[in-house]
């Protein structure tokens, strides 16, 4: 989830960046612990997006209720995967998955 001036391009650039060995996206941190190995891993990986259109500079009752619409659809996505798989996907589960 981003809700960051720069963006989905931007979010997605700093898990590239943290896969490849860098610091600034925690889940991709705990990816890389466990899948070393950038140039072959990323020719399997895919990503799967939903975009909110806001102006995330703005303080517009508009814009500030897309900003909780993006918040509300993450924690929405995340539950129904619970529901699916009985726990959360091993990423986002800083237990099952560690950093380092």
């Amino acid at each position: 989830m981003t809700n960051s001036t720069g963006g989905l391009r931007q979010r997605l650039g700093q898990f590239d960046q943290t896969i490849r060995g860098r610091e600034g996206h925690g889940g991709a941190a705990r990816f890389r612990y466990k899948h070393a190995g950038y140039d072959a891993l990323a020719l399997s990986l895919y990503v799967a997006a939903h975009p909110f259109e806001c102006n995330v500079r703005s303080n517009s009752a508009d814009d500030l209720r897309v900003m909780g619409e993006v918040a509300a659809f993450e924690y929405e996505c995340l539950a129904t995967y619970v529901e699916r798989h009985r726990r959360l996907p091993e990423f986002n589960d800083k237990k099952r998955s560690p950093k380092k």
